[in-house]
């Protein structure tokens, strides 16, 4: 990409994946666009439900690596330049995954009542993550390896 922000470091916001129940249990002030914006789109459904359950992607050029396929859901955690991906399907059945990242002891959480995931150190600090599909993390992290997977 070029333009007058070229080589600017982007911040990363937090994201989810979760149920609009779980969402407006969370956030009961969220309010919701209307569906009727003028133009004929069907809001009823997903327009990329089927990308979803393809195992495939859109760019050939992000290749997944062993450990996983490319559309599997990883939280991806960089602290000191070094990145890990985590399976968020793991963290979902096992509810914590401890690890070391960048010379940091870091814990990942999930919490099935919201979906909200959290990653924090030994002191309490929280470090920036990005849940993402494996693919996409390891187009941007290529020496990555897949946390639980064989090298």
């Amino acid at each position: 990409m070029t333009g007058p922000l070229t080589g600017t470091k982007l911040q990363k916001l937090p994201s989810t994946v979760t149920t609009w129940k779980k969402w407006r249990r969370r956030h009961p002030e969220t309010m919701v666009l209307s569906p009727d914006t003028g133009y004929s789109r069907d809001y009823e459904n997903d327009p990329y439900a089927e990308y979803y359950r393809s195992r495939t992607g859109l760019f050939s050029f992000l290749k997944p690596g062993p450990g996983a396929g490319g559309k599997t859901l990883v939280v991806g955690v960089e602290i000191e330049g070094a990145a890990a991906a985590y399976p968020l399907e793991r963290l979902r059945q096992t509810g914590k995954i401890t690890d070391t990242v960048g010379g940091r002891r870091i814990s990942i959480s999930f919490e099935p009542e919201t979906d909200l995931v959290r990653v924090s150190g030994q002191e309490g600090e929280t470090y920036e993550h990005l849940l993402t599909y494996w693919m996409v993390w390891k187009g941007i992290y290529p020496d990555t390896a897949l946390h639980g997977t064989a090298p």
